[in-house]
C-alpha cells in the first residue's frame, strides 16, 4: 500500500467522522434546548402523590388497633407498653378510624370514633433496625380533636 493512498483514505475517513460528529452534536443540542424550553403541566386526580412515612402510619394504625382490642401485637408495640396495657387493662372499642396522620419524625396522630364519640391519640414511635417492621409504638397520649378534622 502506498503512503499517499493511505493518507488520502485516512483524510476521507476523518472528514466523514467530523461530519457525523457535527450532525450528532447538532441533533443533541437541538433536542436538549427543546426539552428545556418546553412547558408541560400535569393534573393529577387521585390520592396523595407522595405519602409521608407510610410505614410509620401503618404501624400506628395496626399497633393501635391491636392495643385497643386488648391483644397487643408484640411486633408493633413495645414490650413496656404491652406491660402497662395489661396492668391497667387498656382497651377501647374502635368503631371507625377516621384519620391517621404523620405529625413529625417518629410521631403520628390517629382519630377514630369510639361509641359514637370522637377520640384522638398522639402515638410516639421508636425506630430500630432490630424491630421486624423498623418501628414500634413507644408512647400513647390522648389529645384534643382539631376543628379541621370535623
Amino acid at each position: 500500500m502506498n503512503y499517499d493512498n493511505f493518507e488520502n483514505a485516512l483524510k476521507k475517513e476523518n472528514r466523514s467522522l467530523k461530519v457525523i460528529l457535527g450532525v450528532v452534536l447538532l441533533i443533541t443540542s437541538v433536542s436538549t434546548v427543546m426539552t428545556l424550553m418546553q412547558r408541560k403541566y400535569f393534573l393529577y386526580k387521585g390520592g396523595e402523590v407522595f405519602q409521608e412515612r407510610p410505614l410509620a402510619e401503618e404501624i400506628c394504625k395496626e399497633g393501635f388497633i391491636s392495643l385497643a382490642s386488648k391483644e397487643p401485637n408484640p411486633y408493633l408495640v413495645h414490650k413496656e407498653i404491652i406491660k402497662l396495657a395489661k396492668e391497667n387493662e387498656f382497651g377501647l372499642p374502635v368503631d371507625e378510624i377516621l384519620m391517621v396522620q404523620s405529625l413529625e419524625r417518629n410521631a403520628c396522630k390517629i382519630v377514630f370514633k369510639s361509641q359514637g364519640a370522637l377520640t384522638s391519640f398522639k402515638i410516639v414511635l421508636h425506630e430500630s433496625k432490630d424491630y421486624p417492621f423498623y418501628y414500634q409504638i413507644l408512647q400513647l397520649d390522648e389529645v384534643g380533636i382539631d376543628k379541621e378534622v370535623l
